[in-house]
């Protein structure tokens, strides 16, 4: 049984790890800006530490006498929350927290397309974060997950924006790779890692086992739902601009520039394989599990 200290358990990937932990017998701590949101964690035993993961002071309180800490503090836009305080900055505090504290290992969350890109801006943030990980001298594993599917919340969101009047918008031509995973099944890669001393200093690229296009996974929501409507496609030319222009005079914009870039490019781990050869099971297809996890259905708090 391991202590563990989870960062970012209130996200959109976070819950499903927190709960992974808690299933696996381990003790968690984790840090929340907002104690009621972890209100699941606590009642199922978890110790729960009122704090901001960006705060130097208040990571370093909340890693002492914890053996690894996973984080999946991330911003996939860079407002209002910016990317270099978040992306960039935030794996260089959890780096020199866990050094601090002397943690055996941590495991920061990535996404496959960390590089350094200037056409990119979330994905060099991303890549940017890794390197400022590295600086510090802990030791840790950074895993990049492609699209990674829930019954609610990630691209299941940004399929519900694309229904617009009679239309089911699709950004681009829709034929990018990708390799989506199911949020279990990155949960338990994720928590199975602090157990995996021979992945420290490493790089892990994970999806799920179809190659699929953005279009496909666009479909699968549509058939779930029921909707029939007329499928339009977007040149990057016309959706650019517009997007420019929401970015600029609106919070929460349908869609940012970034993403359209983002979502017209590849996104496919090591291999069909990669969860296989690295842990030594199979996730789920998610090709059988959104007709049916993608219908409406009553949230489950879980």
């Amino acid at each position: 049984m391991a202590r563990i200290l989870l960062l970012g358990s209130t996200g959109f990937v976070g819950r499903g790890v927190a709960h992974k932990i808690l299933d696996g017998g381990h003790q968690l701590r984790v840090l929340v800006r907002d104690p009621l949101k972890a209100a699941a964690f606590k009642v199922r035993g978890a110790q729960v530490v009122v704090g901001d993961a960006l705060n130097p002071q208040a990571l370093a309180q909340a890693a002492q006498g914890v053996e690894h800490i996973i984080s999946l503090v991330a911003v996939r836009r860079n407002r209002p929350q910016s990317y270099l305080a978040v992306n960039v900055d935030g794996p260089r505090i959890l780096g020199q927290a866990a050094m601090t504290a002397g943690v055996r290992s941590v495991v920061l969350v990535s996404a496959i397309g960390a590089k350094l890109d200037p056409h990119f801006k979330y994905f060099t943030s991303r890549w940017m974060g890794e390197q400022e990980l590295a600086k510090t001298g802990v030791s840790g594993t950074i895993l990049r997950f492609s699209f990674v599917l829930a019954e609610e919340g990630g691209i299941l969101n940004d399929f519900e924006r694309a229904i617009i009047g009679p239309f089911a918008i699709i950004p681009g031509g829709g034929q990018a790779k990708m390799q989506p995973i199911l949020r279990e099944d990155a949960a338990r890669c994720i928590v199975e890692t602090v157990a995996r001393p021979d992945l420290l200093g490493k790089i892990v690229e994970l999806g799920g086992p179809e190659v699929v296009t953005y279009e496909a996974m666009f479909d699968w929501f549509l058939h779930a739902r029921g909707i029939k409507k007329a499928k339009l496609k977007l040149p990057l030319a016309l959706l650019i601009p517009p997007a420019i222009a929401m970015e600029a005079v609106q919070t929460n914009p349908p869609i940012t520039a970034d993403e359209v870039r983002m979502i017209q490019t590849d996104n496919l781990a090591a291999g069909i394989d990669s969860v296989s050869s690295q842990f030594g099971w199979r996730p789920s297809q998610p090709s059988a599990w959104a007709p049916v996890n993608w219908a409406k259905r009553p949230r489950t708090g879980r």
